[in-house]
């Protein structure tokens, strides 16, 4: 299963989220205040439990589920925080002001993973005393900080064994940095050209530190706190012949790297790079994805790959100016090869769905799942009306839908325990320009 990396290169990570933004921005620190600023930016505030008050957030949030329980996190904007609460049956066990000196922005992002220990890695990506930056902070299992916070480039995730990111370097080669979870600082691991974009995937352990060039993708994969392996070509655009590559994807299972290609006629092409093996050879798929359908979710486990992608039903609206998406997924068994075409959702006037997401290890069943929006917003109607989550039982999709009155959904994830969301719930008749309540959805 795909651990996340910020931003996804290969998966739509940030799910949706409206304004409900309070305080739109904080005022700016004075010269105390940017000195309680920074002292703070180097351990979290702890929150008195009998003091955190849940209707206090604003978008962005985030959630991460974590031995048993969902850890959320999301802006106070009229405090100028980002807070974290681990929740526990439902209620708050632990909370502590992660990062001070924030703000609200339209494009601010909030992005939290599971970090070894029942801690969780968070990163804020906004206004911080000021100025734009991207913050990585971890937090251990009762709100401590774990390090010192760092700023980070376009990628970070998280393994059992430790955190790697891409170092914010505009200019050279771009540097892959990591640390494990008991080191105090992070050392360089190795370096991507400035010719290939970089990215990250984590599986259970290992990192794989992904260079896309203009004519292949590497593969470089290690273990924090052990140097890399020599990078393998993943992709290689000559292997295809003329059929262009529309896009590629990748995920994890255990500490193996799963790439599926669309070419441009809409051929499937999957392979598996087993950590410290040879490439598998490529494998075509009799099922094909149109060119005007788009790839919205890539994820597997030992059982199954999912490629989730919608369908433009150009007719399914006819004389509303609208055009309605139906959603489909190809399932592919990874023993036995067996292909199914799955019709997750058809096309709905009324919705428009996304982001998605895959929890391919969900206990009760592998889950797709994606965000509705409303396509007819009443007055004062926040923008998603639910979540629609389609489970893998007994060889067919199950579906279920959960109603939320909603300005942003995050996905938790998934443990031996069960699946979460989380989702940023408007009050009737407020108009999502005053704080709101996270509430945590079970699944499936």
């Amino acid at each position: 299963m795909l651990r996340r990396v910020v931003p996804l290169a290969f998966l739509s990570m940030g799910l949706v989220s409206g304004c409900t933004c309070g305080a739109k921005t904080a005022p700016p620190p004075s010269s105390s205040g940017a000195a309680q600023a920074s002292a703070s930016a180097s351990a979290p505030v702890a929150v008195p439990t009998d003091k955190l008050d849940p209707s206090v957030f604003s978008a962005p949030i985030a959630a991460a589920r974590v031995a048993h329980q969902d850890v959320i996190a999301g802006l106070v904007a009229a405090e100028g925080v980002v807070r974290v609460v681990g929740m526990a049956a439902g209620k708050p066990a632990w909370g502590a002001d992660a990062l001070t000196g924030v703000a609200w922005a339209p494009d601010a992002e909030l992005h939290v993973q599971p970090a070894g220990d029942a801690g969780v890695a968070l990163v804020w990506r906004g206004t911080r005393d000021g100025k734009i930056a991207r913050t990585l902070v971890v937090v251990g299992p009762h709100g401590e900080l774990r390090g010192a916070p760092v700023d980070v480039g376009a990628g970070f995730c998280a393994t059992g064994d430790g955190l790697a990111w891409i170092d914010p370097h505009s200019t050279g080669p771009s540097r892959v940095m990591a640390r494990r979870w008991s080191d105090a600082a992070a050392s360089e691991v190795l370096t991507v050209s400035p010719d290939r974009d970089p990215a990250l995937a984590c599986g259970d352990h290992a990192v794989v530190v992904l260079g896309d060039g203009d004519d292949d993708l590497t593969a470089a994969a290690f273990v924090p706190g052990a140097p890399a392996a020599k990078p393998t070509v993943a992709i290689r655009d000559s292997d295809f012949g003329d059929d262009d590559e529309r896009e590629h994807d990748v995920y994890t299972v255990g500490d193996d790297l799963g790439l599926v290609r669309v070419g441009s006629a809409g051929a499937v092409h999957l392979r598996d790079i087993p950590q410290g093996g040879t490439p598998s050879s490529w494998r075509r798929l009799k099922a094909t994805i149109p060119a005007d359908d788009d790839v919205v979710a890539v994820d597997g486990d030992a059982d199954a790959t999912f490629v989730v992608y919608t369908h433009d039903a150009d007719d399914a609206c006819p004389g509303i100016g609208s055009t309605a998406e139906a959603v489909k997924a190809i399932r592919v068994d990874r023993k036995t090869g067996a292909e199914s075409v799955l019709d997750l959702a058809p096309a709905d006037c009324d919705h428009a769905p996304g982001p998605f997401w895959v929890a391919p290890s969900a206990p009760g069943g592998a889950t797709v799942g994606w965000v509705e929006r409303a396509t007819k917003l009443p007055p004062k109607a926040p923008p998603i009306a639910g979540v629609a989550l389609r489970t893998w039982t007994g060889g067919a999709m199950k579906a279920r839908h959960v109603d939320l009155h909603a300005d942003a959904v995050s996905d938790a994830g998934c443990d031996a325990s069960g699946c979460s969301i989380a989702a940023l719930v408007r009050p009737d008749g407020a108009d999502g320009m005053s704080p709101e309540t996270i509430q945590v959805v079970a699944y499936p």
